[in-house]
């Protein structure tokens, strides 16, 4: 996508000011100095040597027309306050924000003509220098006025995470071209990018099954509150709860259900250590585990997230429903909550510090939740507590593991064997298509209507 570099009046700035000028490049000659100062040089050593006036002159005016030129751009470093917005404020990998700056002059005179870019990695691809805008001196009753102007380009966020845009590079010469340098002005503004969310749709793996019925989850107005309905009978529904009143009206066997108007909750387990895979493969389960936590809180769930290496995610610590207060696990079951999952994702990186208590933090919080919920392991290998992560699978109502390219045959078989649904993950394979075969593993195990 084309990006673009405009000037316009602001209305207002974003965030706080920064007067930090510093040099980037020191002051140098360019080409064309380079060349002067060297016929100086030359001409000093022929008047020297011939005994020529007039060439002496030359060589005294070129030489010190390259110092001069040289202290010139040393001396006249702009001074600029800058403030920098981005639109939106967090985006996800792969499209498109605005980056907005507004410069002000502080200087009493004029800014000089010169040359500006923003410095930032390679994963935001910002524009190549452009044109800067001469400013007017400061005026400094005056909050929009001639000594301000606001930068705009916009750029493609091509990687997740979490990456520093700025300080503003203005490069700069002489009127005559001779001496170049840049200069670092005000402090970086970190630029949120967050793993692309793929839909997933809904199906078996977003409800839990208790008493051998599914558990539907109902959205309602007032959130807090059960109310007792009556549906027709389906194969392993028990007896006592028969709704003989509703029987008699519609002629068919009625059963008592009960809507639970809270949220019900979901756990994932995430493989965050570092060694088991690739950088694609570890994007890949972000992606996927990013999809999977988002599907989960538009269907209402609280979601709490375990890591396997050290904890990255923040969450509301101990935020969960069933007695989870106090507890250290990261959860997100608030309004807004998808936006705080995916801005701690973006900054999530595989570190070496792995936990070797991950799965036993999982099996405490299923057992505060008091019935099977449901739960997800994102794995890009193996686990220390491999056999203890077996052993949940009653807990979990589904149980999926998401197996990742470094995960060996081992971990399938034990997972597999215990009742887990393995499904394979690797780079370049959307999450919609992992999604898709765990819901055709689950549909295989448990029949619709049971």
């Amino acid at each position: 996508m084309p990006r673009r570099a405009t000037a316009k009046r602001p209305s207002a700035p974003r965030v706080s000011a920064s007067r930090v000028s510093s040099p980037l490049k020191k002051p140098r000659p360019t080409a064309r100095g380079w060349t002067l100062g060297a016929v100086g040089v030359v001409a000093l050593a022929c008047s020297a040597l011939f005994g020529r006036t007039d060439v002496l002159f030359v060589g005294a005016f070129l030489t010190l027309l390259t110092l001069a030129a040289m202290i010139s751009v040393t001396w006249d470093r702009p001074r600029l306050s800058v403030t920098r917005s981005f639109h939106p404020d967090i985006v996800a990998a792969g499209d498109t924000a605005a980056i907005v700056t507004t410069a002000r002059n502080l200087s009493s005179r004029p800014s000089p003509a010169a040359r500006w870019r923003e410095f930032a990695p390679a994963a935001v691809a910002v524009q190549r220098s452009a044109p800067f805008p001469r400013l007017g001196a400061h005026q400094p009753d005056t909050s929009h006025g001639r000594d301000t102007v606001v930068l705009r380009q916009e750029v493609v966020a091509e990687k997740r995470g979490s990456h520093p845009v700025g300080p503003l590079i203005i490069s700069r010469t002489d009127p005559f071209g001779i001496a170049y340098a840049e200069y670092a002005i005000g402090q970086p503004r970190q630029f949120l990018v967050t793993p692309r969310v793929t839909p997933l749709d809904r199906g078996e793996l977003d409800v839990a099954h208790s008493e051998g019925t599914e558990h539907e989850l109902l959205r309602h107005s007032i959130p807090s509150a059960d109310e007792l309905i009556a549906r027709e009978y389906r194969p392993g529904d028990p007896l006592r709860r028969v709704h003989w009143r509703a029987t008699a009206r519609h002629d068919q066997l009625m059963v008592r259900q009960e809507e639970q108007r809270s949220n019900p909750e979901a756990w994932l387990l995430a493989d965050t250590r570092a060694g088991l895979a690739d950088e694609d493969a570890f994007e890949a389960l972000v992606a996927l585990f990013a999809s999977v936590a988002v599907h989960l809180l538009d269907e209402g769930f609280a979601v709490s997230i375990v890591e396997t290496a050290a904890r990255q995610l923040t969450g509301r610590s101990g935020a969960g429903r069933t007695g989870t207060l106090g507890a250290a696990t990261p959860t997100y079951d608030t309004g807004g909550a998808d936006r705080l999952l995916l801005a701690d994702l973006a900054a999530v990186e595989p570190l070496a510090e792995a936990r070797d208590d991950a799965v036993s933090e999982l099996a405490a919080g299923l057992r505060r939740a008091g019935r099977p919920v449901p739960v997800f392991a994102v794995l890009l290998g193996g686990t220390p507590e491999l056999g203890s992560l077996a052993s949940l699978r009653p807990m979990g109502d589904p149980a999926v593991a998401f197996l990742g390219p470094g995960a060996s045959s081992e971990v399938e078989e034990v997972l597999g064997d215990a009742g887990w649904l393995c499904v394979p993950f690797a780079a370049g394979v959307d999450p919609s298509e992992a999604w898709q075969r765990a819901l055709r593993r689950q549909r295989s195990v448990v029949p619709r209507g049971q």
